[in-house]
């Protein structure tokens, strides 16, 4: 009874499995999900990359502007240096805006073949201060 019971059982489970098509198939939906995850992967690594030069730039000037601002009046004259691939550049111009004032723009790029990594911050500063 009990052999014919499992009898009963094996006719009712279908033990075909899946065909080479199916197979197929899947693996092709799996390897499109694959590859869009992939190509997301790497637009977002060139997109941090992108943002962490732009920072870097940002921050030279920044840090350059605050050394041109802590220099006596006098003395503060046009420049320029390169800090790791990065060129900075600077340019003062006396009494542009207002008398007894220089105008200072920092200009911060990257002619190493980055694209679109140019940063230009300007200040006023005033002789009095």
């Amino acid at each position: 009874m009990l052999v014919h019971q499992l009898s009963d059982l094996n006719k009712k489970i279908n033990n075909q499995g899946l065909s080479i098509i199916e197979v197929i198939f899947a693996l092709s939906i799996f390897s499109i999900g694959i590859m869009a995850v992939s190509t997301l992967s790497i637009s977002s690594i060139n997109s941090n990359a992108s943002a962490r030069r732009l920072t870097d730039a940002t921050s030279l000037a920044e840090n350059r502007l605050e050394r041109l601002a802590a220099t006596p009046y006098d003395e503060i004259a046009d420049g320029e240096e390169t800090v790791g691939a990065y060129k900075i550049t600077w340019v003062v111009i006396e009494n542009d805006i207002v008398d007894k004032t220089k105008s200072i723009t920092v200009t911060v790029n990257c002619p190493n073949g980055w694209r679109d990594t140019n940063v230009a911050i300007r200040h006023l500063i005033s002789k009095n201060s």
